[in-house]
């Protein structure tokens, strides 16, 4: 496996490398090999402060260890040498969208607002013409769900005497959608190779998982030793502030349709899902017996219903008829998901950020963790010990190895 990693990386796939590396830690912790190369990386990023931890314990298990020896050497040379000056200009994070479902966008922006922090820029959200969640005449999607992360606008970057990270992006195609995205010069550009960059502003436009991130946090960062829900939590709240008429279409529904009684969210996924998921038919079975339960112990309990299937619905009503509710969104009778079927874009988005926000209202919650809608749910609110539960791991708690696997 060793042998594997060092490959990717002599190729030059740095990100796959160090998750590969990270994984083969968790099975092996300390293997000096493993540090070793985590070092090697850190170097290839401009990260030598991470590069001497990492050589630093990989001499800790192999004191002679000639690879990490020379590592930490170059690595302590590196930090001595002067930092290249830069223009004094605010440094910018430009975050697009990643282009998928709306809360998998929102995951996408959080890493990404953590990034910032991580190199002390200032984040500007831009969601364009590869948001699924736009109208043919908005300019930044964001924008129409959430007010601005920053100060900073996107018409603030586009400066002809402005520098840029990756050099595909320039002043004049600043806001352009799919450039080099998946393959061609600085594609797959993962959140590693804009940790120590110099530039005016970095464009991120590939997705950088939190979980990715965290190891890379320095010594006094407010987040270490924090966990990777809490660090969501704190994003979350510090930068996305809903705007006043989905508050107020939140509010409503609550007062006329939940207020005073205590309710289940159950959030179960059908439509495009059941192609990613081969177990997806056995998890949603399971429901029932945890629902049934619940319900049991408690006839005043209301059942509080997400779902993106007609099918399930239908199913739900005829189980437990007046004690469920949902919210009278779009859903799908297929395998096409709901933000692929070709209903607005925008009044899918707001559908959907309706249905998590009053999840989050609820008293207790069942969701499935494979489904970005399900962990968001999660994440809005510090929910008391056992109260929220996912029939399978929250994806984001894993590292997903299929992004830069080429």
């Amino acid at each position: 496996m060793l042998g594997e990693i060092l490959e990717t990386f002599r190729k030059g796939n740095l990100p796959q490398a160090e998750l590969l590396c990270r994984n083969f830690l968790d099975q092996a912790p300390g293997n000096p090999a493993a540090l070793t190369l985590l070092g090697d990386i850190a170097v290839r990023i401009g990260a030598y402060r991470a590069a001497q931890r990492h050589y630093s314990q990989a001499l800790s298990a192999s004191p002679h260890l000639a690879a990490a020896q020379q590592g930490y050497a170059q690595a302590s040379t590196a930090l001595l040498k002067p930092l290249p000056r830069t223009s004094g200009k605010r440094k910018a994070l430009l975050i697009k969208a990643w282009g998928y479902g709306f809360w998998s966008d929102v995951d996408h922006v959080i890493g990404q607002l953590l990034l910032a922090e991580m190199t002390g820029r200032a984040p500007v959200v831009y969601w364009g013409k590869n948001s699924l969640f736009r109208s043919p005449e908005s300019g930044n999607a964001f924008e129409l769900y959430f007010a601005p992360a920053s100060d900073v606008s996107s018409g603030d970057l586009a400066n002809p005497g402005s520098s840029f990270y990756p050099p595909k992006w320039s002043a004049d195609n600043l806001l352009e959608e799919e450039l080099n995205k998946w393959s061609g010069p600085y594609s797959r550009v993962a959140g590693i190779y804009l940790l120590h960059r110099t530039e005016d502003t970095v464009v991120s436009d590939f997705y950088t998982a939190v979980l990715d991130l965290i190891p890379w946090l320095e010594p006094g960062s407010e987040y270490l030793e924090t966990s990777r829900s809490e660090i969501y939590r704190r994003l979350y709240t510090k930068y996305f502030r809903l705007r006043p008429h989905l508050q107020q279409k939140v509010e409503t529904f609550w007062q006329q349709h939940m207020q005073g009684r205590r309710w289940l969210g159950v959030h179960v996924r059908g439509s495009d899902k059941v192609l990613e998921h081969a177990s997806l038919e056995r998890v949603n079975l399971e429901y029932f017996v945890h629902i049934d339960r619940l319900l049991g112990t408690d006839p005043s309990l209301g059942l509080f219903l997400l779902t993106d299937s007609e099918i399930f619905l239908d199913q739900y009503r005829q189980r437990y008829g007046a004690r469920l509710l949902c919210t009278p969104c779009r859903r799908v009778a297929g395998e096409i998901g709901v933000h692929y079927a070709g209903f607005p874009g925008v009044q899918v988005a707001e559908e959907v950020i309706l249905d998590a926000y009053l999840a989050a209202r609820c008293d207790s919650f069942l969701g499935n963790g494979t489904s970005s809608v399900s962990n968001w749910v999660g994440y809005l609110k510090a929910w008391p010990q056992g109260r929220f539960a996912l029939f399978e791991p929250d994806h984001s708690s894993r590292r997903n190895l299929m992004l830069h696997h080429w």
